[in-house]
């Protein structure tokens, strides 16, 4: 006999992740702390992603009873691994709904018809694996390239109007003072000037050196470093949307910036992204015995150790629940209002989690009977910029065939941006958003004014459930307390992209859904009869040999 348990095993390998060249070792401590960042996409995770976990036996203390608190994507998915793999699940959500940030916007007289994202909205396929299998091999989802780039939309900046193709052509046009050397350079260019060093470390030294290097600095201070004039980060900050977040940590940006290369392509659900998740709880619910249930309307309040190793989970009606193992899966906001017991183990977490930076985002649609963007201003798709409150305008994809209107994400608002927009009421914030956008369309204002059919506001930072929109971390706060927010205490597991290097992405979510399954399974000692080390064509073949000569081998 051999007993195993998984997380005594290494692997020597590198991410399947074509914009992850970097090679890492899962059991050397060094190499670990090195790419803690890349081994989110780890041999041992990916494969856990597509093969799932090891079943476990219908022995004392193998198939663990577990509960999940929380059903947006990391909670979903994370029930799904562990109920597959034969324990029994049960994802407690607060709301009437699964899906946590991914909410899709349907119109209300017919709930079949797409009409635009509330939450999530884009995603890159070819960066994020967990997401591209679950999306494209597991659900076999239909979906269609984004793109945020149009020649025709518009920059309106210190109050010049111009199409994005005339910025491109003039950088200097929105008339800001900067130096001789940055003149005739387009915000895009003046950045990633900037960030080369960065980007040189990370192809010879790897993450770690970068980490320990650039961990204190925030975007803003970075760049007064490299010496850029106080225009040139301006011009920066309210061309790429950043002035609310230029406070925040440089790692946070440097992580999207060597995760998700230029040309990488984006993509979003045909039908909508809420079907990844109507796939998640079907797959949960046809599951055989009831493995995987999901209770609504159930607020979790107080989770307890208990000292026979058991984890009391009591909700909001006053139901005590007894679990093997529980796993929060719900926001950092969330969080910190579930009372953990004893408080003493849980004084780090509590400390952690309030000092996280988590912040606002807000949405502003609005819907029009005709497509007015396209007809009078060739706008197929893409993005326009601007200083007014509204800062991004997101216009869907339109072609000849699809004029009869549509819904425009008129104001793609965060953190401070947000903020602003929350002070507002939802018929004065729709009032505002029409104002800006008939600011910015100058040609088409009447059109706007006589097409527009009504809309509807998203804070999520006012959603009850959530608390807010994603977590952007601040200086040291990687090097300093993002452990912290990842890490266990006792048989209770927290997961959600506020755990995972992957921040603000669904690829976050599921990440940290894998890292808490895979912790969960291979903290289970297993018995078997035979072992094979690696999966080349002979082991293959020999476990199939000996599965077939004697069924009953594990």
């Amino acid at each position: 006999m051999w007993s195993i348990a998984s997380r005594d095993l290494c692997s020597h390998s590198s991410s399947s992740n074509k914009h992850f060249s970097k090679e890492f070792f899962t059991c050397n401590n060094e190499q670990e702390k090195q790419s803690k960042f890349l081994n989110e996409h780890s041999w041992q995770q990916l494969q856990t992603s597509i093969y799932g976990l090891p079943k476990c036996l219908q022995q004392p203390d193998q198939c663990r009873n577990i509960a999940i608190i929380g059903a947006g994507a990391a909670g979903l998915y994370c029930g799904i691994l562990l109920a597959e793999a034969g324990h029994t699940v049960t994802i407690f959500e607060a709301s009437n709904r699964t899906g946590g940030r991914i909410l899709t916007y349907r119109d209300p007289k017919n709930r079949l018809k797409y009409m635009a994202e509330m939450g999530a909205m884009r995603f890159p396929l070819d960066a994020h694996p967990y997401l591209n299998n679950l999306i494209r091999n597991r659900y076999k989802l239909s979906i269609t390239e984004t793109s945020s780039y149009d020649e025709h939309t518009y920059i309106y900046i210190n109050g010049i109007l111009v199409t994005r193709k005339q910025a491109n052509e003039n950088p200097d046009i929105f008339q800001f003072n900067t130096s001789q050397n940055e003149r005739g350079k387009s915000p895009d260019q003046l950045l990633s000037e900037a960030v080369k060093p960065i980007l040189q470390t990370w192809l010879e030294e790897g993450w770690l050196s970068i980490r320990n290097r650039w961990d204190s600095y925030s975007i803003e201070s970075y760049l007064i470093q490299m010496n850029l004039s106080r225009a040139a980060i301006d011009y920066i900050a309210v061309s790429t949307n950043r002035e609310s977040i230029l406070h925040t940590g440089l790692l946070q940006f440097m992580r999207s910036k060597v995760s998700i290369i230029d040309g990488t392509k984006f993509y979003r659900i045909r039908e909508g992204n809420d079907k990844l998740i109507q796939s998640m709880v079907d797959e949960c619910q046809m599951m055989e015995s009831k493995q995987c249930s999901i209770i609504y309307s159930t607020p979790i309040n107080k989770v307890q150790l208990l000292a026979s190793d058991k984890i009391s989970v009591m909700s909001k009606d006053g139901v005590d629940r007894i679990f093997d193992e529980v796993v929060v899966a719900t926001s950092a906001p969330v969080t910190q209002f579930i009372d953990f017991q004893p408080r003493t183990h849980f004084i780090q977490k509590y400390l952690t989690l309030r000092q996280t930076n988590y912040i606002c985002s807000s949405k502003i649609l609005l819907t029009f009977n005709t497509s007015w963007w396209y007809t009078n201003e060739n706008i197929s798709e893409g993005a326009s910029r601007t200083d007014l409150p509204i800062r991004t305008i997101f216009y869907p994809s339109t072609n000849m065939n699809q004029t009869n209107g549509g819904i425009i994400i008129t104001a793609y608002t965060f953190a401070q941006d947000s903020i602003i927009w929350q002070s507002l009421s939802d018929v004065d914030a729709i009032e505002q958003a029409l104002k800006q956008i008939m600011q910015i369309h100058r040609n088409s204002s009447s059109s706007i004014r006589n097409s527009f059919q009504g809309g509807v506001v998203k804070h999520w930072c006012q959603d009850t459930y959530v608390g807010g929109g994603f977590l952007y971390l601040n200086p040291f706060q990687e090097t300093k307390t993002f452990d912290k927010l990842q890490a266990s205490i006792s048989n209770i597991h927290f997961i959600g992209e506020h755990t995972s290097f992957f921040n603000g992405w669904i690829e976050g979510a599921l990440s940290s859904a894998v890292r808490a399954a895979l912790s969960i399974s291979t903290g289970i000692e297993i018995t078997y009869d035979v072992v094979i080390i690696g999966g080349d064509p002979v082991g293959l073949m020999t476990a199939i040999f000996l599965s077939l000569k004697q069924p009953t081998l594990r």
